[in-house]
């Protein structure tokens, strides 16, 4: 159902899944990152990441959700929150070979930018 023109549908079954769960909230996790996987599919990065961030609330062991969530957050380009997702991934799993080079590029990248002015509309 994951693909690319069922991605509304998924969404809607998805959400009545979670609506009339009532199984283990742990194997909930699952249903809450397919359906961020479908949100960030249809490009709706804040919603995706909202249910990432669900899935790993009920299941802090889950590295894969752990793994959309950096995804998410670096296609928003909050690097810094990206960079704490692959992180706990490897607090998990040491030797991930999707979080480790995203981790350490990420590393570099959030560096680049220390000390550098960041433009606000906060005006005080």
């Amino acid at each position: 159902m994951l693909r690319r023109k069922f991605y509304p549908a998924a969404i809607k079954y998805l959400q009545q899944a979670i609506q009339k769960w009532d199984r283990d909230e742990q194997d909930l996790a699952q249903v809450y990152n397919a359906l961020g996987v479908s949100y960030k599919r249809e490009n709706k990065l804040d919603k995706a990441i909202k249910q990432f961030e669900k899935a790993v609330e009920l299941q802090p062991g889950y590295v894969t959700a752990w793994n959309n969530l950096g995804d998410a957050y670096e296609q928003q380009k909050d690097l810094a929150s990206a960079l704490r997702a692959f992180e706990e991934v490897l607090l998990f799993d040491p030797n991930n070979k999707v979080a480790r080079p995203r981790r350490d590029d990420l590393k570099s990248r959030v560096g680049m930018y220390k000390g550098v002015p960041v433009k606000t509309t906060d005006k005080r």
